[in-house]
């Protein structure tokens, strides 16, 4: 009896103290409340401060995607949005004390007609020396004839601003709907070593020889992205052993010629990463078209636009050789009519397999024409990996699960969806086909999937496939 009473005294002291403890954090809470009441201090000040630089990071980040994607090939508006640092620096004093101490946050620079000094004096001292990107877009509705546009004080203006910064450059972006051909003589003959990026669209349907001539060079150069040009000179890439990717945009009507694209490449020794958008080469009025060999390419993504011509794209497959390439995307959602498709299916149906190092095929279309899959099968045999957009998915499963196409692209392995709104029915049964003619599919993914499983149904969908098929991965990008 005198033991129980022992060991309740040696329980109830913990106790003791433990509600002590309580009721001297509750205390220093309602203290703590008073005070912020009392001094008018938000909580939101008091984060950490290395949480509250992932919170301004990831701000930034995402308000600077949408930005590109919203200007992605066309200029901006003269009326931009107000930057996301400013805002986030006029929270609080200690938000802004933790924004200006971040350089990099203040390294993008944005310029266009009418820019402030001020702003731009502001950027560059809260940079701390960092490299700059800098940006000029926008549009100027006044053009005067072929010239510059009307008020070009000011376009000069800003020439001059990046012009003494160019050395301090990391990446230059200039994107506007006027010619700019001063600017990119006076850029021809100035030295910027530290440029990595150039982004370069010249403004289309405006007669202009558009010669890109960098007589310095770039050193640094390792990305390159240039739209509208009718002419490239070589000499910028004298450095070609450092230059990994290349984008060309434009029409065949300003295009360049064939033997200024193939003399071009043939510069570019370290190349491994080329985007065609549009139509960039005239293939159309031009009779001899040069082969070119790229050593190291690994990943060729060719976007064509609406109305391109028919010889466009079996010219770019027959020109183009490329034996290390790994990867092929062809994006034919923009293409406005199947007809401009038929001659690439006819070269791909009967000719020689054009890139037989293919491991992974992307194809994205409204449709596929008649003949088109049986054209890629042959084509692309070795394929391991296939990649197709939302409005084809149905049609991919249905000609490989066909009767006489079930041998089709022995090889695959991993198959990706853009969305999940597809016949499910359709995948089970590509799935089994696979599986009894032996060349099993081991793993799929499609975007959404994650959300579409946590439905119950969906859920309980996807449990009993995956206890039939447990060889086969299927998960989300």
């Amino acid at each position: 009896m005198q033991e129980c009473v022992s060991m309740t005294q040696e329980l109830s002291e913990p106790r003791g103290k433990a509600g002590q403890s309580l009721c001297i954090m509750g205390a220093q809470e309602l203290r703590i409340n008073r005070t912020l009441k009392t001094s008018r201090v938000s909580s939101i000040s008091l984060l950490p401060t290395e949480l509250l630089e992932i919170i301004i990071v990831e701000t930034v980040r995402a308000s600077t995607g949408a930005d590109d994607c919203s200007a992605s090939c066309k200029p901006t508006s003269l009326c931009p949005r107000p930057r996301p640092e400013l805002l986030l620096a006029s929270v609080s004093r200690h938000w802004r004390a933790v924004t200006l101490g971040m350089a990099l946050l203040w390294t993008e620079i944005r310029l266009f007609l009418g820019q402030s000094l001020d702003l731009l004096d502001l950027y560059l001292m809260r940079s701390q020396g960092q490299l700059l990107d800098i940006r000029f877009t926008g549009i100027h509705c006044n053009i005067r004839g072929r010239g510059s546009p009307t008020c070009e004080p000011e376009y000069l203006r800003i020439s001059n601003i990046i012009l003494s910064h160019i050395h301090v450059c990391r990446r230059l972006e200039v994107h506007v709907d006027f010619p700019f051909t001063q600017l990119l003589d006076r850029i021809g003959h100035t030295k910027a070593p530290m440029l990595e990026e150039l982004v370069v669209y010249y403004p289309p349907n405006i007669p202009n020889s558009r010669l890109l001539l960098f007589t310095e060079g770039l050193p640094s150069l390792r990305s390159a992205e240039l739209g509208n040009f009718s002419s490239i000179s070589p000499d910028p890439f004298l450095s070609g052993n450092r230059l990994t990717a290349l984008t060309l945009g434009g029409h065949w009507d300003a295009g360049l010629s064939p033997k200024n694209f193939s003399d071009l490449l043939s510069r570019l020794t370290s190349l491994t990463h080329l985007t065609l958008i549009g139509e960039p080469v005239d293939y159309v009025r031009a009779s001899n078209h040069p082969v070119v060999e790229i050593p190291l390419l690994e990943t060729l993504v060719l976007k064509p636009e609406a109305n391109i011509s028919r010889i466009y794209l079996p010219t770019v497959f027959r020109t183009i050789r490329a034996p290390m390439l790994r990867e092929l995307v062809l994006d034919f959602d923009n293409v406005s009519s199947t007809r401009e498709l038929q001659s690439l299916v006819d070269k791909l149906k009967h000719e020689t397999p054009p890139f037989p190092s293919v491991c992974h095929l992307t194809l994205r279309s409204r449709s596929i024409i008649h003949g088109g899959w049986l054209a890629l099968a042959h084509a692309f045999s070795g394929i391991r990996s296939l990649s197709v957009s939302r409005y084809i998915t149905n049609q991919l499963m249905g000609f490989v699960s066909c009767s006489g196409r079930r041998d089709a692209f022995p090889n695959l392995c991993t198959l990706w969806f853009d969305d999940v709104q597809f016949e499910w029915l359709l995948l089970f049964q590509l799935l089994q086909i696979r599986k009894a003619v032996g060349l099993p599919v081991r793993e799929v993914k499609m975007k959404g999937f994650k959300e579409h499983a946590q439905s119950v149904i969906n859920g309980k969908l996807s449990e009993a496939y995956l206890a039939v098929h447990a060889a086969v991965l299927i998960g989300w990008t």
